[in-house]
């Protein structure tokens, strides 16, 4: 019987390094509206910290120029000036956990956002093997998080 138990956990263990494990991806369209948008404001530059829980994590100091909801407008803005539509008239506040560079991350009050792309009425094209009356689309959500002294934008993609 410890013979047949082994033999199914190297079994389960290797079926699980065949899975291929995802990291998280941000579309160069994005990374390129961040480096524009830092190129603009180098007083308020967004800079990338981390993948982390499938999101891209953004970092921008907190100061009194900048207020949190003309953060969020901003990003909201540069997923907007590339196809993408929100799914909802407004944002929902969740929480988030941004990356730490020691201990553990702590819960931070965040504002999400969902925003989909039409690729088919974007590109024009067919996806290979793709019905032709289905629609392809893309999601990506955005959280902007509040913490002690800095502020956190984070983008996840998903097809």
């Amino acid at each position: 019987m410890r013979h047949r138990h082994r033999s199914f956990a190297l079994l389960v263990v290797l079926a699980l390094a065949a899975v291929p494990c995802l990291a998280a991806s941000i579309p160069a369209w994005l990374d390129d509206g961040i480096t524009r948008w830092n190129s603009a404001n180098p007083t308020t530059q967004l800079t990338f910290v981390n993948v982390k829980d499938s999101f891209a994590w953004y970092q921008m100091p907190k100061s009194t120029e900048h207020t949190l909801p003309q953060l969020r407008d901003r990003v909201n803005k540069v997923v907007l000036g590339n196809g993408y539509q929100p799914l909802d008239d407004e944002e929902l506040v969740t929480t988030g956990r941004p990356p730490v560079t020691a201990g553990r991350s702590a819960s931070k009050k965040c504002w999400s956002r969902s925003f989909v792309l039409n690729i088919q009425a974007q590109n024009d094209t067919k996806a290979r093997g793709e019905d032709p009356s289905g629609q392809r689309q893309r999601m990506l959500t955005s959280l902007v998080c509040d913490d002690t002294s800095t502020w956190w934008a984070a983008f996840r993609v998903a097809d």
